[in-house]
């Protein structure tokens, strides 16, 4: 099993809580603590922005920032329907319609082909995939306010511009499974735009200084440990990267030839998330559904009731693969008045074939390998 933080990181986080002041850091300070600010300034930097405020998830991130954005009541909002729930949930948290796209069927990512005029763009950066910088370059260049939602690619780069600097303003996750993470949950919203983020600041912390803003606060406030483990994390991202580079290789290498691995972007830099791979059912006689069946039941025959979760966390090789996004956004109950009147045929199609390898960086070399010896005796049992 590979250690999921430091002794570095655990050490300074053991002297840190014999300080009285890591609580929240807000208390005669509305930037927040020192660990806070420094955190914010880092962690921007390091993604080509000169702004970073930070909040208590990536959620609250997409909430805050589309509330100093302007989204409000019956504001159109692109948004690609293949994403996480949140994406879409913010934007009716704003009281706003949500104008779903198709995906684009080499990157998952949003085609930006929308049916509806929008009023601003929400693209995600699927699975750590960049979307390609030209295609944001071209919303802005109409005037459509672009809000990257950067969760799942942490550190990836279109080009030369890393993903949070290429629209008006990027959010990034540290949810527990991302790339970094600030002790299970938090999240940043990055940008060039001082107004902007003197929006965020107040939006994320009670109206804050108490001026004459127009903006209702909330409480979305980060603590001091959290951003000085995040500043940690923040040290070691490149190694972490290059940790699920080397996972993704190794899987690429040895993957059965109907388990099909995602293009890989050319002149960018892919932060591999997850695997979005594809299943080609012309190559076996057997669905994605039965091969997924007979891989759990072989994994449970195997294993027992011992497994370690979706993210490896845990001693024994566990569920590495599954069929990723289960629907498309607009098939999502609570989305369903939404749907466009062209079906995204791309997305559609996607939820179908696809099969998502979860190589994080928490994952022992050991533990992929006993993956893939299951995934080849499940795929040659049922090609018997």
């Amino acid at each position: 099993m590979i250690r999921r933080y430091s002794k570095k990181e655990i050490y300074k986080i053991s002297k840190l809580l014999e300080k009285s002041s890591l609580l929240s850091g807000y208390t005669n300070n509305y930037l927040g603590g020192e660990e806070i600010q420094k955190f914010e300034t880092e962690f921007a930097k390091f993604h080509g922005c000169k702004y970073g405020i930070s909040v208590n998830s990536g959620t609250s991130a997409l909430f805050v920032a589309q509330k100093a954005a302007g989204i409000k009541k019956s504001k159109k909002v692109g948004v690609p329907c293949i994403t996480f729930t949140a994406t879409t949930s913010q934007v009716l948290a704003c009281d706003a319609i949500p104008i779903f796209s198709d995906i684009d069927k080499n990157t998952y990512c949003m085609d930006f082909n929308f049916q509806k005029s929008v009023d601003f763009v929400i693209p995600v950066h699927l699975l750590g995939y960049p979307i390609k910088y030209d295609k944001i370059k071209q919303l802005k260049e109409k005037d459509i306010f672009v809000i990257e939602d950067c969760a799942q690619a942490t550190g990836a780069k279109s080009g030369n511009k890393m993903v949070g600097s290429m629209g008006d303003c990027g959010i990034f996750s540290f949810q527990e499974t991302k790339h970094l993470t600030t002790l299970g949950e938090g999240g940043m919203i990055v940008t060039n735009n001082e107004e902007f983020t003197e929006k965020c600041r107040r939006i994320r912390n009670h109206g804050e200084y108490y001026k004459d803003g127009k903006e209702v606060g909330y409480n979305f406030r980060m603590t001091e440990i959290q951003a000085a483990f995040g500043r940690m994390q923040l040290k070691r991202l490149p190694k972490i990267l290059e940790s699920f580079k080397n996972n993704a290789s190794y899987i690429f290498k040895n993957l059965p030839s109907f388990i099909v691995a995602p293009s890989l972007p050319k002149n960018s830099k892919h932060a591999f998330f997850i695997l979005g791979c594809k299943y080609d059912q012309k190559q076996v006689n057997f669905s994605r559904e039965l091969f997924l069946e007979q891989l759990t039941i072989k994994r449970r025959k195997i294993l027992g009731d011992n497994l370690s979760d979706i993210k490896g966390v845990n001693a024994s090789p566990g569920k590495i693969i599954g069929s990723g996004y289960r629907v498309v956004q607009y098939d999502i109950p609570l989305y369903k008045k939404f749907t466009p009147k062209k079906s995204c045929i791309v997305g559609e199609s996607f939820v179908k074939e696809s099969l998502f390898l979860d190589i994080h960086r928490w994952r022992s070399r050991s533990e992929i390998k006993y993956e893939l010896e299951l995934i080849r005796d499940v795929s040659k049992k049922l090609s018997n």
